[in-house]
């Protein structure tokens, strides 16, 4: 089955093929038509459609690797990166900005800075002791982009069995403005209140709502577990 259209488009088409084991009944394929096309920096596939038809022609089955979420009523798989937090935020607003590539999703964050504070996180990484903090956000990567381009997990591997949390601190209004465009090099992980660590299960608790979004689509929101289902996703590359 080949996805042609977004990011959230071939989170549709996954979601579908793939059952509650973590096993794809279908090997997909994607033409990446949306305007983030981080799904194609993902799995190494080209993000122009006409280079893409080709790709797939001459395309080989592969294995990759997914993100899972569960939370209350729900369970999904994503392909490239789930947020918590100030990205979720963004994201949702993002949905309604007209725009190429990153324009939006940089339209967006100006948008949402204005209500902008760090939430209270408990985090669970690998069954080990629960971590308490306030944060603006965390990220749980597949693969090394989100919002059209920007290596918010540099040297994300979606086929290494893990995912890669990155963990937004409590970071001024300020701070998030000047280290955002640090983020499409990776250098935000110089921040000192910015980490990234590789995980295979995460487990997310706040008192507040924390909104939750996988491939740029918002959904559900804490208490939430990520983890990696590992080989969920047969691929034409």
């Amino acid at each position: 089955m080949v996805a042609v259209g977004g990011d959230g488009t071939l989170n549709e088409i996954v979601n579908g093929l793939v059952d509650e084991e973590g096993r794809s009944r279908a090997t997909v394929g994607a033409l990446f038509t949306g305007r983030g096309r981080d799904g194609a920096r993902t799995l190494g596939l080209p993000g122009d459609p006409v280079r893409g038809v080709a790709r797939l022609l001459a395309g080989r089955p592969a294995v990759r690797d997914l993100g899972l979420v569960r939370w209350r009523g729900g369970r999904r798989y994503f392909v490239t990166v789930a947020g918590a937090g100030f990205d979720a935020v963004v994201a949702r607003r993002a949905l309604g900005l007209a725009g190429p590539g990153t324009i939006p999703y940089l339209r967006a964050v100006a948008g949402s800075l204005r209500g902008y504070r760090p939430w209270p996180l408990r985090l669970r990484v690998d069954a080990g002791p629960w971590r308490t903090l306030q944060a603006a956000g965390a990220m749980f990567a597949n693969g090394p982009c989100c919002g059209g381009g920007m290596r918010i997990a540099p040297g994300a591997d979606p086929a290494d069995g893990a995912l890669d949390l990155v963990v937004l601190g409590a970071l001024s209004r300020g701070a998030l403005v000047r280290w955002l465009p640090t983020v499409y090099w990776g250098g935000h992980l110089r921040h000192p209140m910015i980490t990234k660590e590789r995980v295979a299960t995460v487990g997310v608790v706040s008192d507040e709502p924390l909104p939750l979004q996988l491939d740029g689509e918002p959904y559900g929101e804490a208490p939430f577990d990520v983890s990696v289902a590992a080989g969920g996703l047969r691929v034409l590359l």
